[in-house]
């Protein structure tokens, strides 16, 4: 259970123009990868567990800074992978990080792209694993979003959406702001921003798949349109 008193979390409140500083954005994506990059670790092996020798194509939204699926190219260059992000400042420091990745020659088939997250460039049907990382928070219109993910993925295909869960418990809450340091107001209010168990699974509803599962794990939620043995589904 939460302690509204202590962290305000009992409603969600959405950001009002998150990251629309360059400067912002290159703090942030510095203090991702010095702090908390092992917050891309998890999702990152899970990503990496559904991919095979007939996996082609992956899909993430939300492309943030990019070191996710950079993390991901870099372990498996064969694939080819396409990001949308719709800000264009985190799209810009993607792009530097993925202009970084080039230099240093590491191997990848990555390709990051501006675009509203409810309406993908990309043909029905067209990828084989979907992805996102902290980024469900920020979608403007999450059931289209919702919705455009189903389209895109091919039958048998798997989704995998990553994000923070507004209602963790105090322990996990506490242990990242001990690390955050000087992001911990901005860590609040993503997290402030981000959804419960219950208005994700409210959400899916919506969009028509109540089929997919909502699971918790220590601080996050991970909704996945296949059943994760290793992970407590939400009621």
């Amino acid at each position: 259970m939460i302690n509204a008193t202590l962290f305000d979390l009992e409603n969600r409140v959405p950001q009002v123009k998150p990251f629309s500083s360059i400067d912002d954005v290159r703090s942030y994506d510095l203090g991702m990868r010095k702090s908390a990059l092992v917050a891309y670790l998890k999702p990152a092996k899970r990503i990496l567990s559904y991919c095979n020798e007939n996996t082609r194509d992956l899909f993430e939204v939300g492309t943030g800074t990019g070191l996710l699926s950079l993390y991901v190219g870099g372990k498996r260059p064969e694939h080819i992978i396409s990001s949308v992000e719709e800000n264009v400042t985190l799209l810009e420091v993607a792009e530097e990080n993925l202009s970084l990745s080039v230099w240093c020659s590491a191997p990848s088939n990555i390709e990051f792209e501006l675009c509203k997250l409810h309406k993908f460039p990309f043909a029905a049907a067209s990828a084989d694993i979907v992805y996102s990382f902290s980024s469900m928070h920020l979608w403007k219109k999450p059931v289209e979003t919702l919705k455009e993910i189903s389209r895109i993925c091919k039958p048998g295909g798997v989704v995998l959406l990553f994000d923070t869960n507004r209602h963790a418990e105090e322990g996990h809450i506490t242990f990242v702001l001990q690390f955050v340091k000087e992001g911990a107001n901005e860590f609040m209010d993503s997290l402030r921003a981000s959804y419960s168990p219950r208005e994700v699974k409210d959400l899916l509803a919506q969009a028509g798949l109540a089929d997919w599962r909502v699971y918790e794990d220590e601080l996050g939620l991970v909704v996945s349109s296949v059943v994760l043995d290793d992970l407590e589904e939400c009621p």
